[in-house]
């Protein structure tokens, strides 16, 4: 990505608790390209989640890149294996999968992924 393009898209991510948040009406992202730390961090103290950690992130990028390269939410056990931890971690650090995928900043799955995601 060119220097130009990586500024216009920085420019349009969210930056500020005084901004609308940018999501639709179940709480997640209208789009991906719009998710920022701060997005995240917002999110997660709206949520009554307290503050990110370095693992909150690490499973967050995690999901943005699959996601983003993919188009599609990865199996618990993959990003487990992947990150290093137990199963049971992620539904430790953000209480379900719902939560960690509106956090990543990604879209409204649909209602049946929703379903799985409780």
């Amino acid at each position: 990505m060119s220097q130009l393009a990586a500024q216009a898209q920085t420019k349009a991510r969210f930056h500020s608790i005084h901004e609308p948040l940018p999501v639709d009406e179940d709480g997640f992202i209208t789009d991906p390209h719009l998710w920022s730390e701060t997005f995240a961090c917002l999110v997660t103290a709206l949520d009554g989640r307290g503050t990110l950690t370095e693992e909150h992130l690490a499973v967050i990028y995690y999901l943005r890149e699959h996601f983003l390269s993919c188009g599609a939410l990865p199996p618990v056990q993959q990003l487990c294996h992947a990150q290093g931890m137990p199963k049971t971690h992620v539904k430790q650090l953000f209480g379900t999968c719902r939560a960690a995928w509106r956090t990543a900043g990604l879209p409204n799955p649909g209602s049946e992924a929703l379903a799985y995601m409780s």
